[in-house]
């Protein structure tokens, strides 16, 4: 799993997508390569895998190295030399300090998501808002231009609010550091 979520962090979004397109489109012919159909899944699996793929393996990595070194805690090795069973230690101890990594990279990742769907779009031929992004730049439409940057950073902000109000709910030591 960790090899697989590896190469999903390794290669780019840009040349996932090409590659997920001729394999499963062109290749095999499962699914469309390009173009929305409203209502159809079909055509949502391609993009939708390009970019939660370096996210999903960059979540398990992060999940994974967190679990390993938060096990290690004292308190975590007394539950466990008290005979508390391993599922019960997971979920009443070790799961909120776990999870602080992974929340935290939530906030970094929306952005990256929000700006690798620019791509995704152009590649599948999806319409969003970064094709008419890219259409803007180039016929120097700027009020276009910045109202989809307005956007685009006012969610970022918006989600970074919410991550850190999630990060203080799961360790309230952190509501007082400024």
């Amino acid at each position: 799993v960790m090899t697989v979520a590896l190469a999903g962090i390794a290669i780019p979004g840009f040349v996932l997508a090409p590659v997920l397109a001729l394999l499963f489109g062109v290749r095999l012919g499962w699914l469309p390569v390009a173009g929305w159909e409203p209502g159809s899944i079909r055509h949502l699996i391609l993009p939708v895998i390009t970019l939660a793929l370096p996210f999903v393996a960059y979540v398990a990595r992060l999940t994974r190295g967190s679990l390993l070194e938060v096990l290690q805690a004292p308190y975590l090795r007394a539950a466990r030399a008290k005979g508390l069973a391993r599922g019960a230690l997971i979920r009443r101890h070790a799961l909120k300090p776990m999870l602080l990594p992974v929340v935290s990279f939530l906030g970094p990742a929306a952005a990256a998501l929000l700006a690798g769907s620019l791509v995704v779009e152009q590649v599948f031929g999806l319409p969003g808002v970064g094709r008419y992004f890219v259409q803007g730049a180039l016929n120097r439409d700027y009020t276009l231009v910045l109202g989809v940057v307005l956007v685009v950073g006012a969610l970022i902000v918006l989600i970074n609010t919410l991550v850190d109000m999630l990060r203080a709910w799961l360790d309230p030591r952190l509501e007082d550091v400024s």
